[in-house]
This record gives structure tokens, sequence and C-alpha cells, in this order.
């Protein structure tokens, strides 16, 4: 059981560690860590950063394209477009941000460095929650 409402901060979803990966390092190594960590998506990071996301979208067009994983770039498919909330904004806020910009995966920051990432489901499994249609 969850036990975390639409109003409580969506800091309580969070789980494991952000799962990253290089803009360096290929997209046969993101496909990997992909499939390793059983998420959707990777935070992309250097010395210098946060640089972006990759999604599990991004390799799959990739594939799309006709690349070769083993020799193509994250920074390649990576979006530099990172939609992000605060651990304090409600799990509702953030169902709101994720549907505004049309993503599955959300990054979750406390005071702008990336602590987590949620998911489209993990929202889902509150909201079933909350509506007594599901016991988590």
């Amino acid at each position: 059981m969850l036990g975390i409402r639409l109003e409580d901060p969506i800091g309580r979803l969070i789980g494991a560690p952000v799962a990253t990966i290089r803009p360096t390092d290929t997209l046969q190594a993101a496909a990997e860590a992909l499939a390793a960590d059983h998420v959707g998506l990777l935070v992309v990071v250097s010395p210098r950063g946060v640089h972006g996301v990759l999604s599990e979208r991004d390799v799959v067009s990739a594939v799309v394209d006709g690349v070769e994983l083993d020799q193509t770039r994250v920074s390649d498919y990576a979006s530099s477009e990172l939609v992000m909330a605060e651990e304090s904004d409600t799990v509702l806020d953030a169902a709101a941000a994720m549907a505004t910009a049309e993503v599955r995966h959300l990054a979750v920051a406390n005071q702008g460095v990336v602590t987590g990432v949620i998911s489209i489901r993990d929202v889902l499994a509150v909201v079933l929650e909350q509506q007594g249609l599901i016991s988590v």
C-alpha cells in the first residue's frame, strides 16, 4: 500500500536512485542500462552537470533511423529539454506537468538538483489507490 494521496509531495514517490548515463556513451550502452535498471528514462550527466534525458522512445527512434547503436552517442538522440518538478510539488501537479509536456517521465529535484524520476505509472498507482480501485 502506497498510502500517498494526490495532494502529497512527489518526493514521497521517489524510490530507486536516478539512473544516469554519460552523453559520450553509446546508445547500445543506454539500451542495456534501461533494460538492466528496468526504467524508461536515463538522466544524461557529465562532470559539468545534467545535459538532458534519454528515453526508451529515443532509443526506438534511433533503431527506426537505422543507426548502429554501438556507434552512435547518447548525445545524438538525448533531449536537452528536461521536464522537472520539485520534490515539494504535489502528485497532482506532477500529473499536470506530465500531461502538459506530453511526457511519461518527470525528473524530480530538490532545489534544482535531480534526486529522482517518477513515471506516469507511479502517478497512476496513486490515483487508482486513492479511488479504491487497487491496493498497491
